[in-house]
């Protein structure tokens, strides 16, 4: 009677450790986004508090797994010394049965189950791991202080999956060449776009190019050509009174229908300086500039527009938002047949060079005779530049590489980042500084012609 009892503790044991198990590599699994939706849906504060403190609740688990764990080996190996009434044999006899255990459990991994059915075993053993941690009182928060302080940067190892994780899995798989540097330059725009707002890409009201509602066809058509957009906010006064916005492709179909005398009877008898341009303006859309920008591509998506006007806390205008805009933060800059393209190598006074950012260190170190093979980890002059600053660039910006120097010379883009280098060879100088130019500019400069020429070129 007391073995037959002592056997089915220890089944229950075992049982008990196997939910937890389970339980346990479910949390580890769910993402915070999955655990709020969870919270959402059924009103869970258990799924609320877990969500507060993981890492406590995870500590909780993996204590009552453990003091399980030990609970059942220990009815096991005792059921095994009373049916055999020998010690030695009985503990043989139990650690056979706990091997067959193992083995089975290892086809059977309750790991893989709970990896596989995350969400639905999260949100069944929320309550279980709720009251598993309050169990235990401080303990678990006290273990999870003493493990940090033990083995520093270990505190937040055992929460929720999140986007942290995922972009260390993402930089092992690049440097093990699983995937290559531009997929995970893309994953990894895709991820920041949940956390980069609108004001991060959008051009800004300074440069943003407008036209009066007042003017005529004739005026928007030569603005349209001139700027080379396709479309352009209508305002009365200032950019923070934008009363539309219009399209070239209308203003064309507009002249084209007068020129072949098939205009519409709302514009017929009429001429192209006659017609203002609040008359073809349609409505415009509006977007806050804190929204993510993941959020607002959707919204884009769904609506079937291209452009956005962006608004400040204060309602003012703060600049103008595209779809374009939005891609490009995800693939990089986007170049059609009208933007102009500076040319890689631009040849100045005095054997200065001006090279592209985006030009290959291959390139560079052929056109200045260097040998480069061995920075594997930079593929670009720019980011060739930024390796030996040990920063990001700024205008001003200098290095010096075997006897080349490297020196920082246009911004642009929406980031405002480096898009172009001055480089000349510098023979009798070594060492030359990194960093804007300080008090002893001066003095360098007029004992450099050389680099007195590169200046005068910016």
């Amino acid at each position: 009677m007391i073995t037959a009892l002592l056997i089915s503790g220890a089944v229950a044991a075992a049982g008990l450790v196997f939910l937890l198990s389970t339980a346990e590599a479910a949390f580890i699994r769910l993402t915070r986004k999955e655990a709020e939706d969870i919270a959402a849906r059924h009103g869970s504060r258990s799924v609320e508090h877990i969500l507060e403190q993981p890492v406590p609740h995870t500590l909780a688990l993996q204590i009552w797994r453990w003091v399980l764990t030990t609970v059942a080996v220990v009815l096991v190996t005792i059921s095994a010394v009373q049916l055999t009434g020998d010690v030695g044999f009985g503990a043989v006899l139990a650690g056979t049965a706990l091997a067959m255990i193992g083995v089975l459990s290892a086809a059977v991994s309750p790991r893989k189950i709970g990896r596989a059915h995350h969400l639905s075993l999260a949100s069944a053993t929320a309550r279980m791991v709720r009251g598993l941690r309050l169990s235990l009182g401080p303990l678990p928060a006290w273990l999870a202080a003493v493990g940090a302080k033990i083995i520093p940067g270990t505190a937040g190892d055992q929460g929720f999956f999140d986007d942290d994780e995922l972009l260390e899995y993402i930089a092992r798989a690049n440097e093990s060449d699983v995937i290559e540097d531009s997929e995970a330059e893309l994953i990894e725009s895709v991820l920041d776009m949940s956390t980069t707002r609108v004001r991060s890409v959008m051009v800004p009201r300074t440069d943003m190019v407008t036209i009066e509602a007042e003017a005529d066809l004739d005026e928007a058509m030569t603005l349209f050509l001139g700027s080379g957009y396709s479309r352009m906010p209508v305002t009365r006064g200032s950019a923070d009174d934008i009363t539309g916005m219009v399209y070239l492709k209308d203003v064309a179909y507009l002249e084209h229908m007068l020129r072949i005398g098939r205009a519409p009877s709302a514009y017929a008898g009429r001429t192209s300086s006659s017609i203002r341009v609040e008359e073809l303006q349609r409505d415009v859309r509006y977007v806050p500039e804190s929204k993510s920008v993941g959020e607002f591509l959707e919204e884009l998506q769904r609506e079937s527009t291209h452009v956005a006007i962006v608004i400040d806390e204060y309602g003012g205008t703060a600049g103008l938002v595209t779809m374009e805009d939005l891609i490009e933060e995800l693939v990089g800059e986007i170049v059609d047949e009208y933007d102009r393209e500076d040319a890689e190598v631009e040849t100045l006074e005095d054997g200065v060079l001006r090279l592209s950012a985006r030009m290959s260190i291959d390139d560079f170190a052929q056109e200045f005779g260097l040998d480069l093979d061995h920075e594997e980890d930079v593929d670009t002059v720019g980011g060739l530049l930024a390796k030996m600053l040990g920063r990001v660039p700024i205008a001003g910006s200098e290095v010096e590489i075997d006897g080349v120097v490297l020196h920082a010379d246009r911004l642009g883009g929406r980031r405002n980042r480096v898009t172009h280098v001055l480089a000349w060879e510098h023979e009798d100088r070594r060492g030359a500084r990194g960093g804007v130019g300080t008090g002893d500019e001066d003095d360098a400069t007029r004992d450099d012609p050389d680099r007195e020429t590169a200046e005068a070129s910016r």
